[in-house]
């Protein structure tokens, strides 16, 4: 098909189709040389036409990717009927030339319109036009309990790869990493080469991947803040002897968090909206509900202390007075001592 349409909310699984496509044209080792990348800013119907018309030079095929044409061109009126050059060429075009509409995913918020674009719905009624759709997966899973979109694509990417990896395994990276199949992949090919032939197992992807030391570390920081200490000197071994965070590096979270409850306590008291604390804290979706249920949970007063018991133990840990391992453990026996009894949360 010597038109192809690529687009949707998944950018990675659209380069892949893109890749695919050009394994498939070049038979040769010529594509590379008989390639054109055009951007849609300023691009007119007869300059792309130019392109698509022109035939491959001492190779079986010629390929034309435009980014985001689609995109720019927009709801506006009459944009079909000043493509219609394209159209009219499209059922001409060589079978040796192959013009890729390639569109970015749509902005958080946006809906995605490409697919219902008059340029392209005028594209889909052709023969040798392909369409493809590249949909984000849901990484949730459905009612049976059977595993999810993501969970899927992970099982099919590694068994294509030849990747041995325990169904555990895949649940927690497909967990990690939600719907990002580019992150997935990556991960993937890192852990292969980690286990060196044998299957990758959960603790594989608890030990390799940055998000599963990333989640470790946002659980430590909730339990040194919800006072949690025997859970939180635990997982504070576990970060220290099996991540590369440091001692400083976990107080400095900490401190960031710390910071963030008092100013959320001090908004809270003066009945600010939840809007106003997550403009006020940088917090956002979820960070921004634990955050708030961690400061209706304890007291402007009990906030203030425990920037004070944070600042203290970074001074002693500057002024060498205690080794910075000793001070961050001594910090969050602290904190607990500090932190608010459990009762029901202030609306």
């Amino acid at each position: 098909m010597p038109l192809h349409v690529i687009y949707g909310d998944d950018e990675f699984t659209a380069a892949e189709a893109l890749a695919a496509l050009k394994s498939a044209l070049d038979t040769d080792g010529s594509l590379a040389a008989n390639t054109t990348v055009l951007a849609a800013r300023g691009l007119t119907p007869s300059t792309l036409l130019q392109h698509a018309a022109a035939l491959p030079f001492l190779a079986p095929a010629r390929l034309v990717v435009v980014e985001g044409l689609v995109t720019s061109l927009g709801g506006r009126r009459g944009v079909a009927d000043t493509w219609q050059p394209l159209l009219d060429f499209v059922p001409q075009m060589p079978d040796s030339n192959h013009v890729v509409l390639l569109e970015p995913p749509p902005k958080p918020g946006d809906r995605e319109v490409v697919g219902t674009h008059a340029l392209v719905t005028a594209l889909k009624r052709m023969p040798n036009v392909t369409v493809t759709h590249c949909a984000a997966l849901k990484p949730w899973r459905g009612r049976d309990g059977g595993p999810s979109e993501v969970e899927a694509w992970t099982e099919r990417r590694a068994r294509e790869r030849g990747i041995a990896i325990e169904r555990a395994g895949v649940a927690l990276l497909a967990d990690l990493a939600g719907a990002n199949l580019r992150m997935i992949a990556t991960e993937l090919d890192k852990l292969a080469a980690y286990a060196n032939g044998r299957p990758i197992t959960a603790r594989d992807v608890e030990t390799m991947t940055p998000l599963a030391r990333e989640e470790s570390m946002f659980e430590l920081v909730d339990a040194v803040i919800e006072g949690r200490a025997g859970q939180a000197l635990v997982m504070l071994r576990r970060v220290l002897e099996e991540t590369s965070e440091t001692p400083i590096a976990v107080m400095n979270r900490v401190a960031r968090q710390v910071r963030n409850l008092v100013r959320a306590t001090e908004l809270i008291e003066a009945r600010a909206s939840e809007q106003a604390i997550g403009e006020a804290t940088g917090a956002r979706g979820f960070p921004l509900t634990k955050l708030l249920r961690q400061a209706r949970a304890t007291s402007r007063p009990a906030a203030e202390a425990a920037l004070r018991a944070v600042e203290a133990a970074d001074t002693e840990v500057k002024t060498g007075k205690r080794t910075d391992v000793l001070a961050l453990e001594l910090l969050v026996v602290h904190l607990a001592s500090i932190a608010a009894p459990a009762r029901p949360a202030r609306r």
